[in-house]
């Protein structure tokens, strides 16, 4: 009953009220689960309460309540979205010791968290660990290091990565192709900005505003003004 409104509350950052319940189980005495922390830890992250998120998971610990995958996940992508990747990676320390094994959400959170403090060949180094440990790359990290090769505009890397995708067969979204364009039309290489429009339309992969936006303000900063606004 109490953990499907604490999730709703949580959802829409209403920490407080979150926790107003759950001391309410406790005056109770029905016991929290490892869902209710979860879903609390997930709730203080989203509203930015970092310090009693790690708080939160140490109380869980201290009162044999197992903290699993998704606990670990939760805290980590909250950490690494403030750029706190030291505080991370202490937790990613703690989740080993205990014995759950990160997988490729893990990394993931942790290689966009050194993009987001312009570490991007830390975040390359954890990149070529997973691939050299047979951990499974997904959409999500190549996306990732495209954004990370693309914002110190090393758009050659970015290209590469995604030519590597279609190697491995896995598809590249809309997502891929926005942070392509837009790193491609920021270093005015319009055609190439262009020719992966095109590929966009041939692959049924849909556009959005801001495919055109990116393009937009290429052709603009190049003085292309005549074909941005055919």
């Amino acid at each position: 009953m109490y953990n499907p409104i604490i999730d709703s509350l949580c959802k829409v950052t209403l920490v407080s009220d979150a926790f107003h319940l759950y001391s309410e189980m406790l005056a109770k005495e029905i016991s929290p689960n490892v869902i209710t922390y979860n879903t609390l830890i997930y709730g203080l992250c989203l509203a930015g309460q970092l310090k009693e998120a790690i708080l939160l998971l140490n109380d869980m610990i201290l009162i044999n309540i197992t903290p699993d995958v998704y606990t670990y996940n939760t805290l980590i992508d909250g950490l690494c979205k403030e750029g706190k990747i030291k505080d991370a990676k202490s937790v990613l320390a703690v989740m080993a010791r205990s014995g759950v094994k990160p997988y490729v959400v893990t990394y993931n959170s942790l290689m966009d968290g050194y993009c987001l403090v312009n570490q991007v060949n830390k975040a390359e180094h954890v990149f070529n660990t997973m691939a050299q440990s047979r951990e499974s790359l997904d959409v999500q990290s190549y996306n990732i290091m495209i954004n990370g090769f693309c914002k110190i505009k090393m758009v050659d890397e970015a290209l590469n990565l995604f030519e590597e995708m279609r190697r491995k067969y896995l598809v590249p979204n809309t997502v891929t192709y926005n942070t392509l364009i837009d790193g491609l039309s920021k270093s005015k290489r319009i055609s190439c900005a262009l020719d992966l429009l095109v590929e966009m339309h041939e692959r049924g992969q849909p556009t959005n505003v801001v495919t055109y936006n990116s393009l937009l303000d290429g052709m603009f900063n190049i003085k292309r003004v005549d074909k941005a606004l055919m």
